[in-house]
C-alpha cells in the first residue's frame, strides 16, 4: 500500500463459479447462492437488478457487498443486467474462515464474468493494494508494490527445498484484511515517511527475494515482524498464544496481521504440539505454490 515490496504466493486451493443468464421479459432478478468446501450453502441472496435492492438475504452485510459489487458492474456495463434473469453458484475449495482469500478470488471471478478489469473492481468494492486479486489472476508467486497509486509485479520463485519444514496454521480466527488495514493506517503512513525505518524494511526485503539458505529466510522473515512488531505496536503470534521465541524456530504471521494463519517450521511445531492441537495444521509446499 506504502510503496514496499509484498511477496505473495496463491495457492493450490481456489473459487470456482457458475452463471446462468436466461431471458426476462419482466422484472430482472439475480439469485446469488456461495457453497463452502463442504457443499455447504453459507451465503444466499435474491436481488432485483433493476434497482439493485436485496429481497431475500441470509446476511445483510453480505448482500450490500455484493449490491456494490453489482453496482459498480452496472456502471461501467450499463445493459449488463438488463431484461435477464441471473443465477450465481459460488463454491470455495477452503473454509471460509481459512483466510485464503474468498473476497480476492471473487474478485477474479467476477471480473472474469463481467469483462471488467480486476483490479479496477478491488478497488471500487473492496479497497486495499490489490495484490491478493493479482496473485489470484496469475497463479504464480510474485512481487507487489504500489507506486504513485499504481500497482506493479514481478515475478518471484522460492526454492521448494527452503520451505519444505514450514507448515501452516490455520487459526480459525477470520480477520478483515480492510479493518486490520484501517487499524494501523496512519503509522504505516509515518513508516514510510520516515527514512531510516522505510531503508530498514527495504534491505530486509533484498535479503528475503533471494535467501541463500533457509536459516537466511527465516531470520530475514522474523527481523522483519519483529521490526513490523515494534514500529506499528502490535503482538506477534508469540504473545496471543504465549509461545517462546526458539532459536532455530519460526512463528509469523500470515494474512491479516493478529489472524486468519500463522507460519511456522519443524522446529517450532515440534516444540509446541499443545499450542496447535486444536488448530489445522497444513505442510506449507503441499498447499503453496512456491
Amino acid at each position: 500500500m506504502y510503496g514496499l515490496e509484498a511477496l505473495a504466493f496463491p495457492v493450490n486451493l481456489g473459487q470456482w463459479m457458475k452463471v446462468w443468464e436466461m431471458p426476462s421479459a419482466g422484472n430482472s432478478h439475480l439469485i446469488w447462492q456461495a457453497k463452502d468446501n463442504k457443499n455447504q450453502v453459507w451465503f444466499e441472496c435474491k436481488i432485483d437488478t433493476d434497482i439493485l435492492h436485496a429481497i431475500e438475504t441470509t446476511d445483510e452485510s453480505l448482500s450490500k457487498t455484493l449490491i456494490k459489487l453489482l453496482r459498480y458492474a452496472s456502471e461501467q456495463l450499463p445493459d449488463f443486467f438488463l431484461h435477464k434473469n441471473i443465477r450465481v453458484e459460488t463454491e470455495l475449495e477452503f473454509s471460509t474462515t481459512s483466510g485464503l482469500g474468498s473476497s480476492s478470488t471473487l474478485v477474479s471471478l467476477f471480473a472474469d464474468w463481467t469483462g471488467l478489469n480486476p483490479l479496477d473492481v478491488q478497488y471500487a468494492v473492496f479497497g486495499g493494494s490489490g495484490y491478493d486479486v493479482m496473485v489470484s489472476k496469475l497463479g504464480k508467486p510474485l512481487v507487489f508494490w504500489k507506486e504513485n497509486d499504481t500497482a506493479n509485479w514481478a515475478p518471484f520463485t522460492l526454492n521448494p527445498e527452503f520451505t519444505k519444514d514450514w507448515y501452516v496454521v490455520f487459526t480459525g480466527e477470520k480477520m478483515n484484511s480492510r479493518l486490520s488495514l484501517d487499524a494501523v493506517r496512519e503509522k504505516l503512513e509515518m513508516i514510510m515517511g520516515n527514512p531510516l525505518f522505510s531503508m530498514q524494511l527495504g534491505q530486509i526485503l533484498n535479503g528475503l527475494k533471494d535467501p541463500k539458505s533457509t536459516m537466511l529466510l527465516e531470520a530475514g522473515l522474523e527481523m522483519w515482524q519483529g521490526l513490523m512488531a515494534a514500529l506499528l505496536g502490535l503482538p506477534r503470534p508469540y504473545d496471543v498464544y504465549e509461545l517462546k521465541p526458539i532459536q532455530g524456530g519460526l512463528c509469523k504471521w500470515l494474512g491479516a496481521w493478529g489472524g486468519d494463519m500463522i507460519l511456522i517450521n519443524k522446529t517450532m511445531l515440534d516444540m509446541n504440539i499443545p499450542a496447535f492441537k486444536d488448530m489445522e495444521v497444513r505442510k506449507w509446499n503441499e498447499i503453496v505454490k512456491s
